[in-house]
């Protein structure tokens, strides 16, 4: 901890700057749309999300109880990412070039340093927890202490509880040092770190394992040659825009000293390998690998240092870096860069876009059934949870579990992207559709269970039952477009139903179940098929289903 507050002292007016800049950022760069979704986990905190793990609602929530603001929000992220750059400092552990060390950190794009610096993203988060993992793991190789196995065991937990990328982390410490199940303490950091995430395990079991069905298949979209270059070319800018090969190259071409030293190498490397491959499955973010890129600043360092050109190398590679990253910091701000660029795309002006869609609706409510987006923003604009029914075919995500849009049953309403009724293109860019349902009628509520597929000369069986879990009455046959229809895909293929048609009842009661079965046509399935089971109505989603085949 010395050595630390020793290093804060030292790097007090680096680190006094480097917070001021961000916090001016944050104040007066637009918020981005994720951020508003993340936001939107904080009005319903729980021991788990569809797409992350719930620390970042926590930082949303205390950020938005200290003000309903992008500077509010963004509170948590802009001071720990003043801890993150003085821990980085504290394991690169150079004294004698304090301003190389530093003006090197913020050469690189990504991680806490620039977008995830003042911005209110899981990535932040797991990069303060992954920088106190090093400075707690560096100190257990030499001593496993009884406080050590505890931070540890905190530190795994808080990263994973961050972002699931926190695994990937774990898995390139234990690949560069495989001598660790030998040691007792290592069982006791397993053991508590499993301890400290079973209330967010017991949420995984409780809906079905979101997260990990999401993450490991949803996502999935096949090989495509565009993903795996667009990958490696944004990586080698967020290494550093014009240092970046150089950088990657010191880090791959580095000797590791001892144990320590390997694990950053394992993970800097390790990381691109695993998404280099990852990219078979689909396409891969450019800030997935944001906390790879503290290893990797911290390895290709120790051989800046040392080579014979390091005033030519900050000259003309490190300091234009530096430049061309701040450029960008300040089209970012405000509006007065059009917001049609690429880079500010994403960082709308809110509360403007959703006044001009308030005028567009004419005082009725408003049902957003495309994209988890533009609800976010239009909820964060009017600081408060606004339902959503996303059109079939649209991406899954938290917006699915909150399942709100029964409150607008009866009412007239504007359905955002949804029909051809009204054009609208927003003052940002950003172009949209839309129509007036007059008797709008929802099936939230509506669920498959105990369904089961069986395949037999040429025969596939559905069996499931319809549940409907909401406190109404629901009609499978409300009006002429409102219906419930199942469609069951494998494949290209598909199979469409309107259960009121083969079902015996039109009415369904409050918490009632009806068993089904259907005979599905021109299915062809292997043992390792599934179907897609997918509950909708007037081409908006209402529930979804994987079941496997049992094949005799």
């Amino acid at each position: 901890m010395r050595k630390i507050k020793k290093v804060v002292f030292e790097y007090r007016w680096f680190l006094s700057f480097w917070f001021l800049i961000n916090l001016l950022q944050a104040k007066f760069t637009n918020l981005h749309y994720d951020e508003a979704y993340y936001w939107l986990y904080s009005k319903v905190l729980s021991w788990g999300y569809f797409d992350h793990p719930p620390m970042i609602a926590i930082s949303s929530k205390i950020g938005d109880m200290l003000s309903h603001t992008t500077l509010g929000l963004r509170t948590i992220p802009v001071i720990i990412g003043v801890f993150v750059i003085a821990a980085i400092i504290f394991l690169i552990d150079d004294n004698k070039n304090k301003s190389n060390v530093f003006l090197y950190i913020i050469s690189f794009p990504l991680i806490t340093t620039h977008i995830a610096g003042f911005l209110s993203l899981p990535d932040a988060l797991l990069c303060f927890f992954f920088v106190f993992f090093l400075i707690f793991y560096k100190k257990y190789l030499r001593d496993d202490s009884v406080t050590l196995v505890l931070a540890l065991s905190i530190t795994i937990a808080c990263m994973i509880y961050s972002k699931y990328h926190a695994f990937i982390i774990l898995l390139f410490v234990f690949l560069a040092n495989f001598k660790l199940v030998f040691k007792k303490s290592f069982w006791l950091i397993f053991s508590l770190t499993i301890l400290l995430l079973t209330p967010h395990i017991i949420w995984q079991i409780k809906n079905d394992y979101p997260s990990f069905i999401y993450h490991l298949d949803t996502r999935a979209s096949g090989f495509n040659l565009n993903n795996l270059f667009e990958f490696i070319i944004g990586q080698i800018v967020l290494a550093g825009p014009l240092s970046g090969i150089l950088v990657i190259y010191l880090t791959i071409k580095y000797r590791a000293q001892d144990t320590f030293e390997k694990t950053l190498k394992y993970i800097a490397i390790g990381f691109y390998l695993f998404f280099i491959f990852y990219c078979i499955n689909g396409r891969v973010e450019a800030h997935w690998t944001s906390v790879s890129t503290i290893a990797l600043i911290i390895i290709s360092y120790k051989q800046v240092k040392n080579i014979s050109l390091t005033d030519k190398f900050f000259k003309y590679l490190i300091y234009p870096s530096i430049f061309l990253i701040f450029c960008a910091r300040i089209v970012l701000v405000g509006n007065n860069f059009s917001e049609e660029l690429s880079l500010k795309k994403n960082f709308m002006n809110m509360d403007n876009w959703s006044n001009e869609l308030d005028s567009i609706a004419k005082g009725n409510d408003i049902l957003f059934t495309n994209k988890y987006q533009n609800v976010s923003i239009y909820s964060y604009s009017k600081n408060k949870l606004y339902p959503s029914a996303l059109k079939t075919g649209t991406r899954f995500s938290q917006i699915d579990l909150f399942k709100m849009d029964s409150i607008y049953d009866g009412k007239k309403v504007f359905a955002l992207d949804f029909g051809n009724d009204i054009f609208w293109k927003s003052k940002n860019g950003s172009e949209h559709c839309g129509s007036f349902i007059n008797d709008y009628y929802s099936y939230t509520g509506v669920e498959i269970e105990n369904s089961s597929l069986s395949y037999s000369k040429s025969t596939v069986d559905l069996e499931f039952d319809l549940i409907n879990k909401s406190s109404k009455s629901r009609f499978l046959n409300y009006d002429e477009n409102q219906k419930l229809k199942l469609t069951c895909y494998l494949g290209s293929k598909k199979n469409e139903f309107y259960l009121f048609e083969i079902c015996d009842k039109n009415e369904i009661l409050s918490k009632e179940s009806v068993k089904i079965s259907i005979k599905l046509k021109d299915f062809n399935p292997s043992d390792n098929d599934r179907i897609n089971l997918e509950l909708s109505s007037n081409g908006l989603r209402v529930f979804n289903q994987k079941v496997g085949f049992f094949i005799d």
